[in-house]
């Protein structure tokens, strides 16, 4: 029973993980499914540099950057680290605090719990067999179940929030052994606010949808509710800040959830056992539920641990009558005032970035896990819980301000000549920008960067020789060099020295590298021609492990031809980019033992036919190989002058219809002939839709061979033409599989 209980139980963690809501409880013959659950808590709490830059002297230390403090992202990036509740809404594991994320984040987490213990069938509070006569001082019982919740930050004090959740609980002693809980489901908001420097209050109303008994949608009557006074106060606000974070929560629980019962109960006319009970999480009164909790913040935030204590104290709003000496042997609330409590203790971990947290928590049964009322749902000895999230900020970051601060030279005087260069292609008088300047005698100093005008200006320089080295992209290194004499530029408004700096352009030229092989390897010696951009061709052949090497390839689209014996030809393209290697994959395949494709005197015949979608004109890939095969025969027959690709179709639609789908397909046979290196002059497509049959529609199979395309040779040369008696009509069509009905 076990088993089958956790193949069950991880159906129900598959799809909370692929739907955020399962609306869905299927009765089956030995399995009791409730939507009506109480919470998941027992206790029933849920920098561009300046091309005029003056260079650093000798000894000068490095540019320090600072960065402008941002004050609201800073408290963004804290605030995406908070992680929802179980039920959804900034918190720990069941309690809320009164504090939200930011304006536009939203968070979401899936948490999986699970348990085994003996703990509800006891010798001082025994169960009903509900197998057979007798009472049951033991009951062995397995637990596991997931919640998916969503939390969104509406405005600075305002956050809405959701959960769903399915269970699983197991018991041999009871029948049916499994019970099962799905789709139950909890929407809230929480209003919050900060009031002086730590202290937060807030208010978080909630609704709880339950599903019914063995049935489809929502119990109306089983609709409960949850009111929450929230106070957290957070020392990490404190003027001398601590790391520590305490909150409690107040909250009234209008707890309709035993209305589930209702008419299981009347067709069984007895109460169900507490083992039921506890598996359906069904509470038959109302609680007040006080929660305290407190969460520690270690390595910068990112090592959470805390620990929370709930408990729920019964409120018999309903009027509930509890009988003393019950069939379950339950006590009750007017004379044993139990209110079921737990103590929580986990911790959270944001191990790789900010935002993503795994949490891993235990609670541990306090009261009600030995002692049982009838008003309430028994609380586990102890619950793992091991869950994930992820929190995201909607909200764009502004770019990072910096302040570049580099310091002055102090080992080059403080009066001299300003040099202006200006660095331009030879025999050209356009500017380069961005070209990099740097010092041939004075390595140690800065370099400079030309403006958009291609000029460039040095500081103040003392009398000298001052070579310099210019580098610009697509262009060979070039230099050029200033000589000034003791006092030239010297005084106020005296005009800068002019230095000439030529470049010449690199070959706007780009390469092809790469490899043949097959699918099982390199394959060596092959024949690569390239035809480029220009028309220019360049041939080669591959070396012993299939690579090659074309340079001086003009950019643009340049198409690449690969011969090799035993292979069938191949053509593509490759996109060629100026002063890069360009690489290139080229995988051949084998010429096939027994040729699919043969040129007859009128025909190119195919012995198994093209496949395209259904009611299509795409290819699928399961013909690429026969295409590949019929460009081949192209290429290597150019006394076929030019060929009609005619597409056919049974009868199957209208005669529009199957006209145009013919011609549809013809037309994709034609391109991609013309795109793998046939000349698109070769080749023109007709569609003839089901005009010509090559046998009667009447069975599937005859409409099959009637679905094909032909390659009927209306041009070639007269001496060059085979001998060979002309091809049957629809000898292509034999195909070993059918064209897909249209």
């Amino acid at each position: 029973m076990k088993g089958r209980m956790k193949t069950k139980a991880f159906c129900v963690l598959s799809i909370l993980a692929a739907q955020a809501f399962v609306k869905t409880a299927a009765a089956q013959p030995a399995t009791l499914q409730l939507g009506g659950a109480a919470s998941a808590d027992p206790t029933g709490v849920q920098g561009n540099g300046n091309a005029n830059a003056t260079p650093a002297s000798s000894g000068a230390p490095p540019a320090v950057a600072e960065t402008k403090p941002n004050d609201e992202w800073a408290e963004r990036d804290r605030k995406l680290g908070e992680s929802p509740t179980l039920v959804g809404g900034v918190g720990l594991l069941h309690m809320p605090f009164a504090q939200g994320g930011a304006a536009g984040q939203f968070r979401v987490a899936f948490t999986a719990e699970t348990f085994s213990a003996d703990f509800l069938c006891t010798s001082a509070q025994s169960c009903r067999n509900p197998r057979g006569a007798g009472r049951l001082n033991s009951a062995s019982l397995s637990h596991i179940g997931g919640t998916l919740s969503l939390d969104v930050q509406i405005a600075k004090w305002l956050e809405a929030y959701g959960s769903t959740g399915g269970f699983a609980n197991s018991s041999d002693a009871n029948r049916p052994s499994l019970i099962q809980v799905l789709g139950d489901t909890q929407l809230g908001v929480k209003v919050h606010t900060q009031i002086g420097r730590v202290f937060h209050v807030g208010f978080s109303p909630e609704l709880w949808l339950v599903n019914g008994t063995g049935s489809v949608g929502l119990l109306g009557g089983g609709t409960s509710a949850k009111f929450r006074g929230l106070a957290t106060v957070d020392l990490r606000d404190m003027q001398k800040s601590l790391p520590v974070r305490f909150g409690t929560t107040l909250t009234y629980s209008i707890d309709n959830t035993g209305e589930t019962l209702t008419d299981i109960e009347g067709v069984r006319r007895e109460p169900v056992t507490r083992i039921e009970r506890f598996g359906l999480r069904v509470n038959r009164v109302d609680h007040f539920d006080i929660h305290l909790g407190a969460e520690v913040f270690l390595l910068k935030e990112r090592l959470r641990p805390f620990m929370e204590y709930g408990i729920a104290i019964p409120v018999n709003r309903q009027g509930y009558a509890c009988r003393v000496g019950n069939p379950s042997q339950d006590k009750c609330m007017a004379n044993d005032p139990i209110a079921p409590s737990s103590l929580t203790i986990g911790a959270r971990a944001m191990p790789w970035k900010n935002g993503f947290a795994l949490t891993a928590a235990f609670d541990i049964g306090v009261t009600g896990t030995s002692n049982f009322i009838e008003e309430m749902s028994p609380v586990a000895p102890w619950t793992f819980y091991l869950g994930a999230g992820w929190a995201f900020d909607t909200k764009d970051r502004p770019p990072v301000e910096t302040i570049k601060m580099v310091d002055r030279p102090v080992a080059v005087a403080a009066k001299g000549s300003l040099v202006t260069g200006f660095v331009h292609e030879a025999e050209k008088t356009e500017g380069i920008s961005n070209a990099i300047i740097s010092w041939d005698e004075h390595p140690q100093w800065t370099s400079l960067a030309t403006g958009t005008d291609g000029r460039f200006t040095t500081h103040e320089l003392e009398g000298g020789t001052y070579g310099f080295t210019v580098k610009a992209e697509g262009y060979k290194p070039g230099n050029c060099k200033v000589t000034l004499a003791p006092g030239v530029g010297d005084g106020p408004g005296a005009a800068p020295v002019q230095v000439d700096c030529p470049v010449q352009a690199l070959p706007r030229v780009g390469a092809i590298v790469g490899h043949v092989k097959d699918e099982t390897g390199a394959v060596r010696g092959a024949m690569v021609k390239v035809v480029d951009a220009q028309k220019k061709p360049l041939s080669g052949s591959g070396d012993d492990s299939g690579a090659f090497r074309f340079g001086e390839v003009s950019p643009g689209t340049a198409q690449i031809t690969v011969d090799a014996e035993g292979y069938l030809s191949y053509v593509g393209s490759a996109d060629v980019k100026a002063r890069q290697d360009n690489a290139v994959d080229i995988v051949l395949q084998k010429r096939p033992k027994n040729a699919q494709v043969t040129v007859g005197k009128n025909e190119i015949g195919i012995k198994n036919q093209i496949q395209f979608a259904l009611d299509s004109a795409q290819i699928l890939p399961a013909s690429t190989g026969l295409l590949t095969e019929i460009a081949d025969v192209f290429i290597h027959n150019p006394q076929i002058k030019r060929v009609e690709v005619q597409g056919h179709t049974d009868n199957s639609g209208t005669a529009d219809h199957n006209k145009q789908l013919s011609e549809d397909r013809a037309n994709a046979v034609v391109k991609w002939l013309a795109d793998h290196g046939v000349d698109n002059g070769r080749l023109v497509a007709r569609g003839y839709g089901q005009g010509k049959p090559l046998v009667p529609n009447v069975t599937a199979a005859n409409r099959a061979r009637n679905r094909r395309v032909q390659f009927i040779i209306v041009d070639q040369d007269a001496a060059a033409a085979a001998p060979a008696a002309p091809a049957k009509a629809g000898a292509g069509d034999k195909a070993t599989k059918a064209v897909p009905k249209k």
